[in-house]
């Protein structure tokens, strides 16, 4: 379904989410889940864009496409020409639709999104942070740009959802980028009860895994803000100290011919690129592994804590909101241990050594592992982020109401029917 094919009738009221793409990784999954979950309760749309090299799709995860519209033209790269047509595109889409709320995910859709609905006159515009840029990923010139451009954003914004108490402080605190009373913080949501049982002995067998070998598995984009070049210094230095540490890496990326350059020659690590059978992997790891050089809400993380598997991560960004209390202090600067896994520094050395202390004490990971799981299934079930999300479209609604109250002058009324 494209952009011209758009429904007349609205039986409830309407939702218009939008995404920059629906590539691998939590913004995705969250964008999919509600917009299929709150089908039930609101009149929803979905808008998304294109994907870039490399990164695979998940748009598998939507169960119908009713409702759903591909516009090509929005991608992660800043495009002048195809970043104008796409905001030409939305703000059409949106004059037609008149939608009561518009929710965006990530940066350039909500950038692109967020401009237009304002401009087409959408009563309430929600936008969700899945993180930010504003720390590790560009220059300083170029930071300052962006948080200027999201402070301007944000005084569009009706209001702002933070998936962590880390960015929470963050967005409102430490960058400004709006005040308090317009944030919300609603955890990230997942189907997390519904997976699939899998044989380990078979799964590690097929991957070829020895029984002795301590599985660490490492999932995500092979990109500069995962910091590949940390992960092959974890795996090289693994294999010079004659670990029995084992490294699955799942995943793809532009960073992918840095990692494979710096792992070669070690033997105990394989490239799986991606997989869609992650409750197999997880299944045969014995550990999950995070080097970012920051994060908003770790989607593998959660995964793993939900198959019951205790991990280790650098403490950065929103991280440490994963960590279960105590956390008792490692030696030399190493980090911190956690009721659930490690926060470390950023050191191939610091990783290394608390992956090496999980190994070799299976009763402390067991119950790593099972503090781990009933974390992430009482904090980040589906059912508790759509009941949030469902309560604060109501309390927005009253807004939209007012507004969309108000008469349609004439010319507003012809511009909304005009076609692309």
């Amino acid at each position: 379904m494209n952009l011209q094919s758009i429904p007349a009738e609205a039986k409830r009221r309407k939702i218009v989410r939008i995404i920059a793409r629906l590539n691998i990784g939590g913004p995705a999954r969250q964008a999919c889940l509600l917009h299929e979950k709150l089908s039930g309760y609101f009149d929803t749309r979905l808008v998304f864009g294109s994907l870039a090299a490399g990164e695979h799709d998940m748009s598998h995860l939507l169960g119908s496409e009713s409702n759903v519209f591909r516009l090509p033209q929005m991608s992660r790269e800043v495009a002048v020409w195809s970043d104008a047509l796409a905001f030409w595109r939305i703000w059409r889409f949106l004059r037609r639709e008149r939608p009561d709320i518009v929710h965006t995910h990530t940066a350039k859709a909500g950038a692109i999104g967020r401009l237009a609905a304002w401009l087409a006159g959408v009563p309430v515009i929600v936008h969700t942070y899945h993180g930010h840029v504003f720390d590790g990923y560009f220059s300083p010139l170029k930071s300052k740009l962006y948080l200027a451009i999201e402070r301007f954003l944000g005084r569009l914004t009706t209001r702002v959802i933070a998936i962590s108490t880390s960015q929470n402080n963050d967005l409102c605190s430490k960058y400004r980028i709006v005040p308090a009373e317009k944030l919300s913080v609603i955890y990230n949501g997942f189907e997390l009860a519904c997976g699939v049982r899998v044989d380990r002995e078979e799964i590690r067998k097929e991957l070829g895994i020895g029984r002795d070998d301590f599985v660490v598995v490492w999932a995500g984009r092979l990109a500069p803000i995962k910091d590949v070049g940390l992960l092959a210094q974890v795996i090289r230095k693994a294999f010079e100290k004659h670990s029995r540490a084992r490294f699955l890496i799942v995943g793809d990326g532009t960073e992918k011919a840095i990692l494979e350059s710096m792992i070669k020659g070690c033997p105990n690590v394989q490239l799986l690129g991606w997989r869609q059978d992650m409750a197999a992997i997880w299944s045969a790891a014995d550990l999950a592994l995070l080097t970012s050089r920051n994060e908003g809400t770790p989607t593998a993380l959660i995964e793993a804590m939900a198959a019951g598997r205790p991990f280790v991560a650098t403490n950065v960004g929103a991280v440490q909101d994963l960590a279960v209390a105590p956390l008792l202090d490692l030696p030399d600067g190493v980090g911190h241990k956690a009721a659930n896994g490690f926060l470390t520094s950023r050191t191939a050395e610091a990783l290394l050594y608390c992956i090496e202390q999980t190994a070799k004490d299976p009763e402390a990971a067991k119950q790593m592992a099972s503090v781990g799981r009933a974390f992430v299934l009482d904090t980040f079930s589906a059912d508790r982020l759509v009941h949030e999300m469902s309560v604060l479209y109501r309390t927005l609604l009253p807004k939209a109401s007012e507004i969309s109250s108000a008469a349609v002058q004439p010319s507003e009324k012809s511009a909304s029917q005009a076609g692309d």
